[in-house]
């Protein structure tokens, strides 16, 4: 899904999973949240809706749903289209980062 990522939950994989690899060192200081992938040698800042969506995604593969429903008690926000729009567009990042791709059934 590389180079190709889209912003919108209902066109986006139902699945997300982690990148095959090495576990994802996330850290969190002064309340920003940092990961470092192995595999691109790259170091991301994470903006808080993010960091709790590859928390979740790190715990085990995710639908979007469950993610949705993550991010909604995270922010204390219904899970509606606003909502769903910032969820897509923080998979679409994770998933350009190398972070997470989409999995297969």
């Amino acid at each position: 899904m590389k180079g190709n990522a889209v912003t919108r939950t209902d066109a986006a994989p139902r699945v997300w999973r982690l990148n095959p690899g090495p576990p994802l060192p996330l850290r969190t200081w002064d309340g920003e949240v940092v990961v470092y992938n192995p595999l691109s040698g790259d170091t991301h800042l994470l903006d808080v809706l993010t960091s709790e969506l590859l928390r979740v995604i790190i715990a085990g593969p995710a639908t979007v749903a469950a993610l949705r429903e993550a991010a909604a008690t995270l922010l204390d926000v219904p899970d509606d289209d606003s909502l769903g729009q910032h969820v897509g567009q923080a998979l679409a990042a994770l998933d350009e980062s190398g972070l997470i791709e989409p999995a297969t059934c």
